[in-house]
């Protein structure tokens, strides 16, 4: 089975050229492949080999955990071989530039908005299968560019003092978590890039790239307000509350609706 798959990853199905993998993207499918040892990245780039197969192993039980607890509409996946995994592909429109975000009139960019809130909501009622500010793999580490120190953490209390140092950045990152906040799922990750629209663009068909979801505070509103990259998207989070206590069961009335 994995011979069948591999044997359909041309170079002329290579998405854009990214660092630390390989994309490829068929009619119905999209494979994810990691680079094997011998390999590099676009430009010579030498990944961090471990940490590609982490996140590759948080993508698959992240989507397990969705499918499970939500209603979100999410990639399955098709096959999970030997350094790559095969996923089902939604064929509609992704808004990864300035010039196709500013094709999306205000009335639709405030239902994508309305969508992907309620989708958090879902997300943030996953119980937590363990405890503390983490992702799925089995080492808990977290997966973001701008967190330098991946824990885990057993509390939001204590991943706030592992980023109390001096330096601006993390001052600013710090005062934006309330340190009695409860870790809930989160993607993680929520660029318009990685949110499918249907091809009218009046509302979400998928949400892909599970790589770097885990259980954060505020489902993780504070990353997503230094990272969105497009006008508009960094008031994705507005108007959302997250619950304090400590049991990840009881958060619907943590929401305002």
């Amino acid at each position: 089975m994995d011979e069948q798959w591999l044997s359909r990853c041309l170079d002329e199905k290579l998405v854009h050229p990214i660092l630390d993998r390989r994309v490829y993207v068929l009619d119905n499918y999209i494979i994810k492949k990691q680079l094997s040892h011998h390999e590099r990245g676009h430009n010579g780039y030498v990944p961090i080999y471990s940490a590609v197969k982490q996140r590759d192993e948080n993508e698959i039980l992240a989507l397990k955990l969705v499918q499970e607890y939500t209603s979100i509409p999410v990639p399955k996946v098709v096959h999970s071989g030997n350094g790559f995994t095969v996923f089902e592909r939604f064929r509609g429109v992704t808004v990864d530039d300035k010039e196709t975000w500013e094709k999306v009139n205000p009335k639709q960019r405030e239902a994508i908005k309305l969508q992907v809130q309620s989708y958090i909501k879902e997300l943030i009622r996953i119980p937590h299968p363990s405890s503390g500010v983490r992702s799925l793999v089995p080492e808990g580490v977290l997966m973001h560019n701008q967190l330098p120190y991946p824990g885990p953490f057993p509390s939001t209390k204590a991943f706030l003092e592992a980023y109390d140092r001096e330096d601006v950045f993390f001052e600013y990152l710090i005062k934006q978590i309330d340190p009695d906040s409860t870790p809930v799922f989160s993607h993680f990750d929520w660029a318009l890039s990685n949110i499918v629209l249907h091809p009218n663009m009046d509302a979400v068909m998928g949400v892909i790239d599970w790589e770097r979801a885990c259980f954060f505070p505020e489902a993780g509103r504070c990353v997503h307000r230094m990272c969105y990259k497009l006008p508009g998207w960094e008031t994705l989070f507005d108007g959302m509350e997250f619950p304090k206590n400590a049991n990840g069961t009881e958060m619907a009335e943590g929401m305002t609706e």
